[in-house]
């Protein structure tokens, strides 16, 4: 089969791809959500997740139809679309890293942050997002925007990353840094893995922005596989959080037990004591074994 123009195979690519960001950010955002004590950087998280999950659901599906259909309207969405998503993701590793870096250096005046901090930070990556494709698909010449924005929040996380390392080195004693420092890691390979998976578009569009190649060979084929590394970076989290945050995997397999045991204990509508006994059930088997439990991060 030739890989060197859209085909069968790569819409099977491309769709299973979009399945699979789709469900893995969606069960993300619900095991974060099932906390009863919730870290407030996991609201960071599921901000993250909620723009990875808007690649699975809207990017991927319009850049299939685009091809399959060969509209200009769709592919004039599409463009829309997959900007805002793309820079949503990539600005909120960045706030991520900054978070990340005050957890770490300052953990005082971290500790002290109000609700309003996180609110911020969770709304800033989204605002400049839309303000970017706004400004990029209603002016002239100013495509460049999409080349250098992204690497604003590139500089961003290697400064607060360096600190981090530093900081790091220096307090190696504190088990609360330490387990910031942990989390840095985790979030830290997230990034690298989303770098490393939307690097090769970017370069792409340097190349071909500049103008340094022409028309070269396989450049079909050459697009459509940056394409799938670029979708891919919103199926990067989804594969780290289970080998990295131990508590991730244990909540999973807690409500998937609670969950089965409800269905196997389901009582039948004619005895009244059985939805006493169903509550009682609930109560002990659906809850942590403690509650100020939370997912280690």
């Amino acid at each position: 089969m030739d890989l060197s123009s859209w085909n069968m195979l790569w819409l099977l690519c491309f769709g299973l791809l979009a399945i699979l960001i789709v469900f893995g950010n969606t069960l993300t955002i619900w095991i974060f959500l099932k906390q009863k004590q919730r870290k407030r950087t996991s609201f960071l998280l599921i901000s993250l997740s909620v723009a990875d999950l808007l690649v699975g659901l809207l990017s991927i599906p319009l850049f299939i139809a685009a091809y399959e259909a060969s509209s200009v309207t769709v592919s004039m969405v599409f463009r829309r679309v997959d900007v805002f998503t793309a820079l949503a993701s990539i600005y909120t590793l960045g706030v991520i890293s900054v978070e990340r870096m005050f957890a770490v250096a300052w953990p005082y005046r971290h500790r002290t942050l109000k609700l309003r901090a996180y609110i911020f930070a969770i709304a800033t990556p989204w605002i400049m997002s839309a303000m970017i494709t706004v400004l990029v698909f209603t002016l002239i010449n100013v495509w460049g925007l999409l080349i250098f924005c992204p690497a604003a929040p590139l500089i961003v996380m290697c400064l607060a990353y360096y600190v981090i390392w530093k900081k790091q080195r220096s307090a190696m004693g504190n088990q609360n840094q330490s387990r910031e420092a942990k989390l840095a890691k985790t979030l830290f390979l997230i990034t690298g893995a989303s770098i490393l998976t939307w690097l090769p578009f970017q370069i792409l569009n340097i190349v071909l922005y500049f103008g340094v190649i022409g028309n070269f060979s396989y450049s079909t084929f050459t697009f459509l596989l940056a394409r799938v590394l670029q979708f891919s970076n919103s199926l990067v989290n989804v594969i780290i959080y289970p080998f990295r945050i131990p508590g991730f995997m244990k909540t999973l397999w807690r409500m998937l037990r609670c969950h089965q045991r409800f269905d196997n204990r389901a009582p039948t509508p004619a005895r009244s004591e059985s939805v006493v006994s169903l509550r009682r059930l609930k109560s002990s088997e659906c809850s942590p074994g403690n509650p100020n439990q939370e997912i280690a991060l």
